[in-house]
């Protein structure tokens, strides 16, 4: 077998390699911390303003229909309100015509 020698430079030399690969993982790590906690609070962010943009579609439907059926309903009561006052009438008419 042989001997093979090694100095302290060569391992200090190692070492520091090590240490510097080292850092530039944590720096990584750190990197891709910050980025998934960036995403994740953007992520909120879109479902909070999707649950605003829901409500506020909700409102604006609710408004619509209930201005439609406000108006379907006021036509409606106008055209029974004409013809209960023809069957009034009729009935007037009738009556009038039944007495001796």
């Amino acid at each position: 077998m042989q001997d093979t020698k090694v100095d302290l430079g060569f391992l200090a030399k190692h070492l520091q390699t090590l240490i510097d690969e080292t850092r530039l993982l944590r720096k990584d790590v750190s990197e891709v911390r910050t980025l998934t906690l960036q995403t994740f609070e953007f992520a909120r962010r879109v479902e909070r303003r999707q649950s605003e943009l829901r409500d506020d579609l909700e409102v604006t439907i609710k408004m619509e229909f209930g201005g439609g059926f406000a108006n379907l309903q006021t036509s409606l009561d106008a055209s029974l309100g004409r013809i209960e006052a023809k069957f009034d009438e009729l009935a007037e008419r009738t009556a009038l015509e039944r007495r001796p």
